[in-house]
């Protein structure tokens, strides 16, 4: 046998830090210190006797020979986690762990989880709400849903992703509020209290306005910056103001008569859903499953608020 698979504790580190570009990071993966990750690092270059990283600014990148031992060592892993996985593959039956956004978690997840459980009482759902991207190589997440405005933006090596459906984005609030101020057509907007989130990057105000081809070049818009969907969407419950909102997060309320949508102009962006999951995870029955249960709810209530409101979705 090769002597050089006693190194395989070195490769597994380098394969971690060539995935995120980051000693930190992959110490952070591996509940090891950041110094450790570098002394490895050092070890398989000096055994090597090659250079397998560059520095670029706060990025560890990889040199060409770096790229090909990368290439090979995930695909490496990624058969030897295939071959555990079949070995030790799970049941039906059993938990996953789902990670999503706060506001999705709040708003339509947990909601409708006792659907699910009415349907599958054999599998336990553990939610995990989180507004930023959690790794799932760690093993504590099984799946994650996701949203963004780009398929690609959200690929990574070593997971699946499936988009499975698209919702637009629409202006909303209470009204009582939209009796106060007299909304009737975007340009309205232009006196009213905006509900924005703080890193709302491209679904934001001043692309909705652009796209109602309305200046506010000159204008001083009344925002208030707010760091979740879910603490927006309380603020436009209780009349704060007007927020752009994922039609999925805020049928129920539109429904209800809590919220109204003032005119039938969505935001130019979509937001796409996806599901993210390791490509060799132990739990794929008990995933596509899950995965199945919620695409159809969604679609389900898709198609009750198209019925309802032609404007929404």
């Amino acid at each position: 046998m090769d002597r050089r698979l006693k190194w395989l504790n070195n490769l597994h580190c380098f394969e971690v830090a060539a995935r995120h570009e980051s000693y930190s990071k992959a110490a952070d993966e591996l509940c090891i210190t950041q110094a450790a990750i570098s002394q490895q690092m050092r070890q398989l270059e000096q055994n090597l006797q090659v250079k397998l990283f560059r520095r670029s600014a706060r990025r560890m990148l990889l040199t060409s020979q770096g790229q090909i031992l990368f290439e090979a060592c995930r695909n490496g892993f990624s058969e030897i986690i295939n071959g555990l996985n079949k070995v030790q593959e799970e049941p039906l039956e059993g938990s996953l762990t789902v990670s999503t956004t706060q506001a999705f978690c709040a708003l339509w997840l947990l909601p409708n989880l006792f659907k699910f459980f009415n349907q599958y009482p054999d599998i336990n759902i553990n939610t995990f709400a989180s507004n930023k991207i959690e790794s799932l190589h760690d093993g504590k997440i099984d799946i994650a849903i996701r949203f963004s405005t780009s398929t690609s933006s959200i690929m990574e090596a070593g997971l699946e992703v499936h988009k499975f459906g698209e919702n637009g984005i629409v202006p909303v609030c209470s009204p009582d509020y939209k009796r106060t101020i007299t909304l009737n057509t975007p340009n309205d907007l232009l006196n009213a209290r905006l509900l924005s989130l703080a890193f709302g990057d491209r679904a934001n105000w001043e692309s909705y306005f652009e796209h109602c081809s309305i200046d506010i070049a000159n204008k001083n818009l009344k925002k208030t910056e707010i760091s979740s969907s879910d603490l927006a969407l309380s603020a436009a419950l209780t009349g704060q103001g007007v927020m752009l909102a994922s039609d999925i997060m805020i049928g129920q309320y539109v429904k209800s008569g809590q919220l109204v949508v003032p005119f039938n102009i969505p935001h130019p962006v979509r937001w796409k859903s996806h599901f993210v999951y390791l490509q060799n995870s132990p739990r794929k029955k008990r995933i596509a499953l899950f995965c199945h249960w919620l695409a159809q709810q969604m679609e389900n209530d898709e198609a009750l608020m198209s019925l309802d409101h032609p404007y929404l979705g």
